[in-house]
């Protein structure tokens, strides 16, 4: 079944937004004011990482904090107002046919005149069943949740600059801060390393942890250190593993990545792929901030590429 949305000379043209995190529901909300067709993409489960944040305090606007589903749910609200429409279904490819973008998901294909893409980045997880505990003491945000640990335990996951970064400005505010590294040497920068030694972090090399302990809320933490297992007390886990950035579904698109996946941009427009028409906002750009508050920046940035570009066309 084709759902024929291409532009007509009596019509709008036709924008479509792959992903319904602050990226792209930024976005849609100036596509649709700009008065382009908007379809929005959401997938089935719409909001992106942000319905898993209990407490926001850093989002410009929301002075007396609020909770990732709160400030998804209002920024939905405001990307439908102008005419932007949801479609809860997730994109399995793109194609371009001449001018047109064709978007095929489980159940329809679509055209569009443009696409932007907005569809995050997933933080890599330990496969010990940790999800359970989002909200609860489980974090991969240091930088946004640091705060809500003040003189508390805590422990970070990672070897690479991000979990220095993250164990860093935990120690800000924690009463300790222990890092936990897989192998016996960091991965980091020597800038890095340099400012992990002036801080202080305690490093545990050769460990891993194998299980975590607790009701309603992480209490204990089972670990491996150098083949000998203990359980220690903490108050908050954060993971800086990495993130994989949801960009499979682009293998046929024309649509380039970087080694680690993400998407390459600085075409014609600055948010532009290597593909004209296609452009790229977000965490799935975005290597180092991964704020929502920057994401939101970046949607905005991608609509007013997409907008002009296609009043040049």
């Amino acid at each position: 079944m084709l759902a024929y949305v291409g532009s007509e000379s009596n019509m709008k043209n036709k924008v479509a937004i792959i992903g319904s995190g602050p990226a792209g529901y930024s976005a849609a909300l100036y596509t649709s004011r700009a008065d382009l067709k908007t379809t929005i993409f959401a997938g089935q489960e719409p909001g992106g990482q942000l319905m898993k944040t209990t407490e926001i305090e850093n989002f410009p606007g929301t002075p007396k904090g609020t909770t990732g589903p709160q400030l998804m749910m209002a920024m939905q609200d405001q990307a439908t107002r102008f005419g932007g429409e949801l479609v809860f279904e997730s994109v399995e490819n793109i194609v371009k046919n001449g001018v047109i973008f064709t978007i095929k998901t489980e159940s329809n294909t679509y055209n569009f005149d443009a696409v932007i893409l907005a569809m995050g980045a997933s933080p890599r997880m330990l496969g010990i069943g940790e999800e359970k505990y989002w909200g609860k003491g489980l974090s991969t945000c240091a930088v946004c949740d640091a705060a809500f640990y003040r003189d508390k335990i805590t422990y970070v996951v990672g070897g690479g600059d991000s979990a220095i970064e993250d164990a860093v400005a935990l120690s800000k505010f924690a009463k300790e801060v222990t890092l936990i590294v897989r192998g016996e040497v960091l991965r980091a920068s020597k800038p890095m390393q340099k400012r992990l030694l002036d801080s202080k972090v305690v490093v545990r090399y050769q460990a891993s942890i194998k299980d975590i302990l607790g009701e309603s809320k992480i209490e204990k933490l089972v670990l491996d250190v150098g083949g000998v297992e203990k359980t220690v007390f903490t108050d908050g886990l954060f993971l800086a593993i990495g993130h994989v950035p949801a960009t499979k579904f682009l293998a046929d698109s024309g649509v380039e990545l970087d080694e680690l996946g993400y998407v390459k941009t600085g075409g014609e427009y600055p948010t532009m792929t290597a593909v004209p028409g296609i452009f790229a906002g977000g965490d799935c750009v975005d290597h180092r901030y991964r704020q929502a508050a920057v994401a939101a920046g970046s949607g905005v940035m991608t609509a007013l590429d997409c907008e002009k570009w296609l009043e040049n066309k």
